[in-house]
């Protein structure tokens, strides 16, 4: 299909285009990097057991997917003179850039207690505000048009985006680490120093990025030649009682789920795994690899972006993730072989297949999101976008807590405590086998699923005719 046949009316204006994708930024520089730099920062530079920081992370992730229904719901039934969506992402994005630069100025001073306690109400605060920009920004994307491939092709310029923050962000460590913010009296590197410095610079990311999708996207609403009018407020329960019940969005939560719960396992360990068995405790060394590392496995997903949109043409959804996450497992098992002291830089050739795979799986399971909202449409006879997206993320964080807990438990079950046997080789050996294999099976059970999804492209043009037959087409906004 080209472009030239998507109607005019379902395509979203290229400038709205790229304001949405910048929005992603927040996702990124926010809570991403938050969740990433959790185990390092508090358990390096701060000296919290591993244990103790999954036990904050799978609390904040609990928290925030608690809030994801109430604020999605929020977000479908409360409209303002603004919009359903735009309003809540404007004070959400705001209240996300001021509240981030708190969690890297905790006291060392405090108990373990204390930096539990502290770390945990900051954290509470922090996922309080991004609840509010993040539901009604991918409710906003399931609404920007209703067309099968233009939702691919706005999830493609999401997943460039999200690649170029990707080489920039891959640096971070590197940043951290570097002899800019190293300890002046030691001359080592100082990662809490780093962070407290670069934290003002993320913040003023996020609050930039963050407000773009509010300030210059338009929402979509019921044409007024609608058979059905302006649709009734459904309650908070039914609400929820109508999410249980859609198979399909069972399904892609289940996919994503086991896909993130895989990569999420593997996501703090795999720090360790370059700071201590790849380069042998050298921090600056482990941060200039990782940067090189992400660099070059975004630049390749950014080149293969334009790929998978075009095969997304003629492949149904489903089978393109297959294929892409057979690639992916592909790319994790060369790890065997690759990620070795020997040759540190070699470790980069795996992430390049993880991520061919890993892209396209982030490009389609968005435009998957969007025609499970029409799905949804069908059975219930109303748009909730936003309870659609608040159900799927509050399973999502359901995985990102999982993960973020089994990060810590894996790190501790290996042997691993650091400054008493970061040098031990036996513990680097079991964190590289822990990081290799853990993931696999989670990985199994997804392509599973991803097997017996069933809105397929044909479905799905079925599916819109009845809709669109039932209550009119979906307009933007003046």
């Amino acid at each position: 299909m080209t472009t030239a046949l998507i109607p005019e009316t379902e395509r979203i204006p290229l400038k709205e285009k790229g304001a949405f994708s910048l929005g992603i930024v927040l996702e990124i520089m926010g809570a991403s990097l938050l969740t990433n730099l959790f185990l390092p920062i508090f358990n390096i530079g701060f000296g919290m057991t591993p244990v103790a920081i999954g036990i904050i992370l799978m609390l904040l992730r609990a928290w925030d997917g608690c809030l994801d229904p109430i604020v999605g719901y929020i977000s479908d039934n409360f409209p303002t003179r603004w919009g359903r969506r735009r309003p809540y992402m404007l004070v959400g994005a705001i209240g996300c850039a001021v509240l981030f630069p708190l969690f890297w100025f905790m006291p060392a001073s405090l108990s373990d207690t204390g930096k539990f306690l502290y770390l945990l109400v900051c954290g509470m605060a922090f996922y309080l505000a991004y609840s509010f920009w993040a539901m009604p920004y991918y409710g906003l994307q399931l609404e920007l048009t209703p067309n099968y491939h233009e939702r691919t092709r706005l999830s493609a310029w999401m997943t460039v985006v999200s690649n170029v923050m990707g080489i920039i962000m891959g640096w971070h460590m590197a940043w951290l680490a570097s002899s800019m913010f190293a300890n002046p009296l030691t001359g080592e590197p100082d990662l809490v120093n780093g962070i407290r410095h670069l934290c003002w610079v993320f913040a003023a990311g996020i609050a930039i990025f963050g407000i773009m999708p509010a300030l210059f996207v338009k929402e979509r609403t019921l044409s007024p030649r609608s058979k059905e009018g302006k649709m009734e407020r459904e309650s908070f329960w039914q609400n929820i009682r109508e999410s249980l019940h859609n198979g399909p969005l069972w399904i892609v939560i289940g996919i994503t789920f086991f896909l993130v719960t895989g990569l999420g396992v593997i996501g703090g360990v795999g720090t360790y795994v370059f700071i201590y068995y790849v380069t042998n405790g050298d921090l600056a060394l482990a941060g200039v690899i990782g940067g090189w590392k992400g660099s070059v496995i975004t630049v390749c997903g950014l080149a293969l972006i334009p790929v998978w949109t075009w095969l997304a043409k003629f492949l149904d959804k489903r089978t393109l993730v297959i294929i892409t996450l057979f690639i992916s497992v592909f790319g994790h098992l060369l790890g065997y072989f690759l990620i070795t002291p020997a040759n540190p830089y070699l470790s980069i050739i795996p992430g390049i297949f993880e991520s061919a795979g890993f892209t396209a799986i982030w490009l389609l399971i968005p435009s998957m999101k969007g025609d499970i909202a029409d799905f949804d449409e069908l059975q219930t006879g109303r748009r909730r976008e936003g309870a659609i997206n608040a159900f799927f993320s509050w399973f999502f964080k359901v995985a990102v807590t999982v993960s973020a807990g089994l990060g810590g438990w894996l790190l501790q079950a290996t042997g691993f405590v650091v400054n008493v046997n970061s040098a031990d080789p036996v513990i680097h050996q079991r964190m590289f086998m822990s990081y290799l294999f853990v993931p696999l099976g989670f990985w199994a059970v997804g392509l599973f699923l991803i097997w017996i999804y069933p809105l397929t492209q044909e479905r799905m043009a079925t599916i819109r005719r009845e809709i669109e037959a039932r209550r009119g087409l979906l307009v933007m906004e003046k």
